[in-house]
């Protein structure tokens, strides 16, 4: 299975829908201009390949924001049943929008909480870069668990609790006060990330680090680049890409920014 990531970023960015034109052309040249969610696709990539699908896989992307990964998998497994949930009603009006253009149909969105909702049997659920935003008891790992297939997988994808930097903090201070709002549930390590799957029955079947010196340097010019106007952000964007893929290379899987786990049901 060949995942590609993107396409639908003309249909919700709120700069690129507004000017569709130029949305597309700069889709066409510079590809997708997100750096941090570029990112985290790369590794979710790397991820899935520890998982098989059977090809009409029951899916839940749990946290979907702009539906990128749902549209991903919906476009690369046609015959699975991908369901697509964020609390954020904009959000799923957004998505709702760009599965329409992209004429995806096999792409159902929620905008509830997990238990409120009819779906069960699920092969394979996914959170990326989602549970940072929710406090630790809130966390619906049991929700998960009780809506999964036996022998169905949970991939979950978060920050790691200690975070390593480049450039000084003074240049990130709207960035940290936004985190300390946001982020509060970025309260695990590797090993207490999967101590929480196994208090919740899953079985540890991958646990890693990842994200570098090298992606955390690509996402701090790619901040700053954003700050100084689109102009400077395009002329950065190859270079950071680049950055982030030396770093899927290069870095040791002995410490990470970033940590995931994925858990199997018995």
């Amino acid at each position: 299975m060949e995942l590609t990531f993107g396409t639908a970023q003309i249909y919700t960015s709120e700069r690129m829908k507004n000017h569709p034109a130029m949305g597309k052309l700069f889709n066409s040249i510079f590809g997708y201009t997100n750096v941090g969610n570029y990112a985290r696709f790369t590794i979710f990539k790397k991820l899935i390949r520890k998982i098989h699908f059977s090809g009409n896989d029951n899916i839940l992307d749990l946290g979907t924001g702009y539906g990128e990964y749902a549209i991903s998998l919906a476009t690369a497994l046609p015959n699975a049943k991908i369901h697509a949930l964020d609390i954020d009603q904009g959000r799923i009006n957004d998505v709702n929008r760009a599965i329409k253009l992209a004429g995806i149909q096999n792409i159902q969105t929620y905008s509830d909480f997990l238990e409120q909702t009819e779906i069960t049997d699920l092969d394979f659920a996914f959170s990326v870069d989602v549970f940072e935003h929710i406090l630790p008891e809130e966390m619906p790992f049991k929700t998960v668990f009780q809506k999964l297939k036996s022998g169905g997988h949970f991939l979950v994808k978060i920050p790691n609790v200690t975070q390593r930097t480049i450039f000084p903090d003074k240049y990130f201070e709207e960035h940290h006060d936004w985190l300390e709002d946001e982020h509060v549930g970025q309260v695990y390590n590797l090993e207490g990330l999967k101590n929480r799957f196994e208090a919740e029955g899953f079985q540890i079947v991958h646990a890693s680090y990842s994200d570098g010196y090298l992606s955390r340097l690509a996402w701090e010019i790619a901040y700053l680049g954003k700050k100084l106007g689109t102009i400077t952000q395009l002329i950065t964007l190859p270079f950071t890409k680049g950055l982030i893929h030396l770093d899927r290379m290069l870095h040791r899987p002995t410490w990470g920014n970033a940590i995931q786990v994925i858990g199997k049901k018995p």
